[in-house]
């Protein structure tokens, strides 16, 4: 995405906020920069990483999302 392109108000909230985390801002900063198909196919599977840890339980996430592309 270039730098010019207009930027969601939630984006801009996010950066702008004292409380949000360092690693919050330095994701969505990335992201940004990347395909933005990709960056929200992505970030499901890390949601769904991150919530498997959480509760402990056995991997329910389809091998194929961890192929290389």
């Amino acid at each position: 995405m270039k730098k010019n392109k207009v930027v969601s108000v939630l984006c801009e909230e996010i950066r702008n906020d004292m409380a949000a985390s360092y690693w919050l801002k330095s994701v969505l900063a990335s992201a940004l920069q990347r395909d933005p198909v990709d960056a929200v196919a992505d970030a499901e599977v890390l949601v769904m990483a991150l919530r498997e840890r959480c509760t402990g339980g056995d991997s329910k996430l389809p091998a194929f999302l961890f192929q290389a592309k």
